[in-house]
């Protein structure tokens, strides 16, 4: 039985479909997010530091 199982899990490891690659400009959309993400933290930071400083 476990020839079969193995033999079984061999023919789907062999036959599985590849994942189709993501859409085009995928990776910019996402270093774009992140980007502005991050420009957002800094300001907020920014803010934070010069509130604490006008006291």
């Amino acid at each position: 039985m476990t020839i079969m199982s193995e033999l079984r899990a061999i023919t789907r490891w062999l036959l599985r479909r590849a994942d189709s690659p993501p859409p085009p400009d995928t990776g910019q959309r996402i270093q774009e997010a992140e980007q502005i993400a991050a420009r957002q933290r800094i300001l907020d930071q920014a803010k934070a530091d010069r509130s604490r400083t006008d006291r």
